[in-house]
């Protein structure tokens, strides 16, 4: 099953000390609900409220990460809770205390980071009279703190998707800018020479 990445702009909240947390958990939607968007030329689509109802019971089991671990990205901790809400998928994820997660919070402190992209993998899915795909089912494989997502500022999380192990369904899908830096690579790479097999 081919792993889907989508990205959008939350309303990231660091739960404080005053709001019963430390400072180190950070909450916000990772996936609005009924918010069509164009992914590519050929795809517009859309999660349906209860997409991920199946995972709200194990929460743990999704990875919370800066940047998707397929482009080079870092675990940085792990959801605690998820919920449907009437606006998506609200989460929160505890960041841990190691040297990305702490940059990462004063990142998102910051401003500069503040948008979400999520990991999944489809499950079900209806094609809506307009042709936009609804997402009715999927697993949710990680959430991933980003620099830029599909959604734009308009949703209330952000999440960026794009297509892992098939470079051209990357270029295709992808809008948080890991497919130029594959590409930009790939280049690099394709220039270097090639060195001599060891005896």
């Amino acid at each position: 099953m081919t792993e889907i990445i989508r990205a959008f702009t939350p309303e990231l909240e660091i739960r404080s000390a005053a709001k019963g947390g430390d400072g180190r958990t950070v909450e916000g939607i990772a996936v609005p609900y009924g918010r069509r968007q164009r992914i590519t030329a050929d795809l517009t689509e859309q999660f349906a409220r209860g997409a991920f109802s199946h995972q709200l019971g194990a929460p743990n089991r999704v990875r919370f990460t800066r940047e998707h671990m397929a482009y080079g990205g870092a675990v940085i901790g792990k959801a605690i809770e998820l919920r449907d809400d009437a606006a998506g998928l609200w989460g929160a994820w505890r960041v841990s205390a190691t040297a990305v997660g702490d940059e990462t919070l004063e990142l998102l402190r910051d401003g500069v980071l503040d948008e979400l992209s999520v990991g999944f993998r489809e499950r079900q899915q209806r094609r809506l009279p307009d042709g936009t795909i609804e997402r009715t089912k999927a697993d949710l494989v990680e959430v991933s703190v980003v620099l830029q997502g599909a959604y734009g500022r308009g949703a209330t999380v952000s999440a960026v998707r794009q297509m892992f192990g098939d470079p051209e369904a990357v270029a295709a899908a992808c809008t948080c800018g890991a497919a130029s830096r594959a590409a930009q690579a790939a280049q690099i790479l394709a220039g270097l020479p090639i060195l001599p097999a060891a005896a």
